[in-house]
């Protein structure tokens, strides 16, 4: 039975504004990011959802609250679907980044979560969430990379320009 799955991204934060690396630092929505959340919680208040699933970090979290508010549903939380561990890289730009390691890929930092662990977790939780839910339609808010890692490796998709509040709409079957 198929398992109807939106996911889609927190709004945007400062630390997005600035390049620098959330990772799994608790960085809240600014205020564009709230209007976006608002925003994408009018778009999927118009289709009927079954469940709300959301990462527990503050600006996926306040993402997928707004969305509740609209549809009625109550959000469940997980760990599992937050943004990718980032290390001793959170908090950093590209540029500082590249002083510290130059010419060593984000995923490649030592103390990085890996784009292989990355993958597994996202693949995982998604799964899981997807079994539970057969034959139903699900809202998952999440986080850029471990969104684009699921496609990639999951659904073979090119990587992803997911912008802030995109909606990636995945058809599991199993």
């Amino acid at each position: 039975m198929k398992t109807y799955l939106a996911l889609v991204r927190h709004g945007v934060t400062d630390w997005n504004y600035d390049g620098r690396a959330q990772g799994q630092v608790d960085v809240p929505l600014n205020a564009e990011g709230e209007r976006q959340a608002e925003a994408v919680a009018a778009r999927m208040a118009t289709e009927r959802w079954d469940a709300v699933y959301s990462s527990d970090l503050a600006r996926a979290r306040a993402t997928a609250e707004a969305i509740c508010r609209r549809t009625g549903h109550t959000l469940v939380t997980d760990r599992r679907l937050r943004e990718r561990d980032m290390g001793p890289a959170e908090g950093l730009t590209a540029v500082e980044r590249e002083v510290l390691w130059p010419g060593v890929a984000l995923s490649d930092i030592p103390g990085v979560e890996s784009d292989a662990e990355l993958g597994r977790r996202a693949e995982a939780i998604l799964t899981e969430i997807a079994r539970r839910h057969p034959g139903q339609r699900v809202i998952v808010v999440s986080h850029g990379a471990l969104l684009n890692r699921f496609l990639q490796q999951t659904v073979k998709a090119k990587p992803v320009n997911f912008r802030n509040t995109g909606i990636s709409p995945v058809v599991w079957d199993g």
